[in-house]
């Protein structure tokens, strides 16, 4: 606590706002908006493997949260909460930090697939305002902090060594694995966001082998297809959110399901109406 209050020594009312504004870019709506759009409009397999370790870093912090079940700050002294938005957004446990290990997950994994080091660079530079930006405003501790960098740089490490390993399932079995595995661990080790997690997760594996998506092609195409499917994404979420009744969202496999469909609007709908209208290159398969 008392590294809180040494850095809120120097608190103010434009550097809260300032603050608020960088711990949003650590949302998980906001990697999620990012690995659609790198996704379909800059590099669809590195958006692909981006997308599948995000989910899995997301899924291992609520196992995590779950596991220590250690306050916020704000719950012990709430004279540090700098704002009520960041309190708001300040949920479940403290250890480890969501905001921190999903920085890391997704700059360190976009980092090491670009080898380039100015990119590199902006990557450290973001998961360090990022993390800073949580003390600040008194939604965690440091060691909450250093335990999001260091399970999220391990979750970096083993996906990005199973990416480059170029070990590939036989087509079936990536196609069952896929939806079963995530489907099994939503069903048997569930969390209270692994319906959405593994239901994305699921659509991030099958969707590109039935619908492969190419970003080669010139990048105004690119970017309306990426366009399409945030509001494919915005629209399946925002429909099913309205129209569905509670207890299918509620369900275990409707609520999986649910999720499925969403992530099936950017990885299979986006890219077949981009391909349709020629806004990219005509699909291959293999």
């Amino acid at each position: 606590m008392e590294t809180i209050h040494l850095v809120q020594s120097i608190a103010s009312p434009w550097l809260d706002t300032l603050m608020t504004w960088i711990t949003d870019l650590g949302s998980e709506e906001a990697y999620v908006a990012l690995m659609v759009v790198t996704y379909l409009a800059i590099d669809a397999r590195t958006g692909r493997a981006l997308g599948i370790t995000l989910m899995v870093s997301f899924l291992l912090n609520q196992y995590a949260k779950g596991l220590f079940d250690t306050p916020r700050p704000f719950a012990i002294d709430p004279s540090v909460a700098r704002t009520e938005r960041a309190v708001a957004g300040a949920l479940g446990p403290g250890f480890p930090s969501g905001h921190a290990q999903s920085s890391i997950t997704f700059w360190g994994f976009a980092a090491a697939a670009s080898r380039r080091r100015w990119f590199t660079v902006l990557a450290v530079a973001l998961v360090a305002a990022i993390a800073f930006s949580r003390v600040y405003l008194g939604v965690h501790v440091p060691l909450d902090i250093a335990g999001g960098l260091v399970l999220g740089g391990a979750v970096v490490a083993a996906a990005f060594a199973a990416w480059r390993s170029g070990l590939v399932l036989p087509t079936w079995a990536a196609l069952v694995l896929g939806v079963a595995a995530p489907f099994a661990v939503h069903l048997l080790a569930p969390t209270p966001e692994s319906d959405l997690l593994m239901g994305a997760l699921a659509a991030l594996v099958v969707g590109p082998m039935l619908v492969p998506h190419r970003t080669d092609g010139p990048w105004p195409g690119r970017v309306v297809v990426a366009v399409i499917g945030l509001a494919l994404a915005f629209a399946v979420l925002l429909g099913s959110s309205q129209l569905l009744p509670e207890a299918v969202k509620r369900d275990p496999v409707g609520g999986f399901l649910r999720y499925f469909v969403l992530g099936a609007s950017v990885t299979m709908l986006a890219p077949w109406i981009g391909a349709a209208a020629g806004l990219v290159p005509a699909r291959r398969r293999g």
